[in-house]
């Protein structure tokens, strides 16, 4: 029996639109899976480019710290891990990586080239691309992997420097500036808790006014082991010996104080003078030292006397320098041979006015040996065989003036790098000129300020840094 109903002619196309709808919502929702995947993916990928570059700079600042370390202090295998660990610690501390970055953590020292290498790796776990697992074998890893390298140059040198400071009368009010100048200086090369034994810098301390205080040295120099001490620490400079037969031309070398062989015992002329007793009580020479305490305390006791020999400073600053005064300083003090390429030798020279004082070995003199009613009735020439103290006008032309700058030109002959500092507003002052002639190239500082001070010995620590560092 025929069945007319009106529509039953449109049941076929609705159930194609039916058939239609039911297709679509399977490929609608593999199409919101694989767009989470995609921009999911982009995620993960940001997130493991980001861990790169946390580890990245984490790796760099720990290569550029152990570089500095390496600059200043012999380090064994532990101490270089430790430090390189540490400063992972620090720069990436809370990332979820850092453990496998440390564990992964590589390194090469070549102390050869001065160059140290690190390397780290690491891995970071993908939120998406993994889809908790069940998508890894189809559309991705369940982790990305990372590392990256550094390399810096270290100084492979060791320092040796000479502070050489003036704490003359005109100091007077500007002592505390110069002990914070001093200590910025110190710290920079020679830092807090740095192991004595393991540090690559030495440095002497040389205060001078009318001489230097070389303290329970002064005897020796002076050649107290013949009876030729005067008993004081302050000691002054030396002059050429002529014995009639040669002439010994020392004044302005760092030849040893015991030069002279050619008798027993050899003349006190030979040897170092003294002449004053106006070298600072307080302000003592310390000979090479990386011991910061030590010289801390002496920065610390640093005072004011006198007036200006500053050729005395500059020549017991090259002493200390010298390793032609081994049998002098003790062991650890003794500079090092000037032919060892891997030592660095520089002095740091600072006046804040003009050398007015110099020194005379005078073997006969002429003194009144008759006086009546207050006159001088008989002159003669009397063996005196003493150093004396003379007093001279401030010049740049003056005989101690001329003096430091043949000092100077013998210390940088020798190798050693000058660094002059003058303190005080005058360009054209004798202390200043000095101190322009003494410096090698590019190291002269002037200082109008206590500030100013302060800041130029900070800036000659970090040259002193850089020169070692770029060679």
């Amino acid at each position: 029996m025929y069945n007319h109903n009106p529509n039953s002619r449109r049941n076929p196309l609705k159930r194609l639109i039916a058939d239609q709808d039911g297709a679509v919502l399977p490929l609608f929702g593999i199409m919101v899976i694989l767009l989470i995947v995609i921009m999911g993916a982009a995620v993960d990928v940001s997130r493991s480019v980001n861990a790169r570059e946390k580890l990245s700079y984490a790796l760099d600042s720990a290569a550029l710290s152990l570089a500095a370390q390496l600059s200043t202090t012999r380090m064994d295998t532990d101490d270089i891990q430790e430090a390189l660990t540490d400063s992972f610690e620090a720069n990436l501390e809370g990332e979820d990586f850092l453990h496998e970055a440390i564990e992964n953590l590589d390194f090469v020292v070549d102390t050869t080239n001065g160059l140290v290498t690190v390397t780290s790796s690491a891995t970071l776990g993908n939120y998406f691309v993994d889809l908790g697992g069940y998508m890894k074998e189809s559309f991705g890893p369940a982790f990305f992997a990372f590392g990256t390298k550094s390399q810096v140059t270290f100084s492979r040198y060791d320092v040796e420097l000479a502070l050489v400071l003036d704490v003359t009368g005109s100091m007077r009010n500007d002592m505390d500036t110069l002990r914070e100048a001093s200590t910025s200086l110190v710290n920079i090369l020679i830092p807090e808790d740095q192991d004595v034994e393991a540090s690559k810098v030495r440095i002497s301390l040389v205060p001078y006014s009318q001489g230097v205080n070389l303290g329970d040295y002064a005897d020796k120099v002076k050649g107290d082991a013949y009876g030729y001490s005067d008993g004081s620490v302050c000691v002054t400079e030396r002059q050429d010996y002529d014995d009639g037969s040669e002439t010994y031309e020392v004044r302005f070398t760092d030849e040893s104080y015991d030069y002279y062989d050619e008798s027993a015992p050899p003349p006190k002329g030979t040897f170092y003078g003294g002449g004053s007793t106006s070298c600072s009580k307080d302000s003592e020479m310390i000979p090479l030292t990386s011991d910061r305490d030590t010289l801390m305390d002496a920065i610390d006791d640093l005072d004011d006397n006198g007036g200006t020999a500053g050729q005395t400073g500059i020549a017991w600053g090259w002493n200390s320098l010298s390793p032609n005064y081994a049998d002098v300083w003790p062991s650890d003090s003794v500079g090092d041979s000037y032919d060892n390429d891997d030592v660095l030798k520089f002095a740091v020279i600072m006046t804040d006015g003009d050398n007015n004082r110099y020194y005379d070995f005078i073997e006969t003199e002429w003194q009144c040996t008759l006086e009546k009613r207050g006159s001088c009735k008989k002159y003669e020439e009397v063996d005196v065989y003493e150093w004396q103290e003379k007093s001279e006008s401030e010049s740049y032309s003056n005989e101690s003036s001329t003096a430091s700058r043949a000092l100077c030109d013998g210390m940088k002959a020798a190798g050693i790098e000058v660094f002059g500092v003058y303190f005080g507003s005058s360009t054209s002052s004798a202390g200043a000129k000095n101190m322009q002639y003494c410096a090698s190239d590019d190291n002269y500082f002037q200082a109008t300020s206590s500030a100013d001070l302060i800041d130029d010995f900070s800036n000659i620590a970090r040259k002193i840094q850089q020169i070692y560092l770029s060679k």
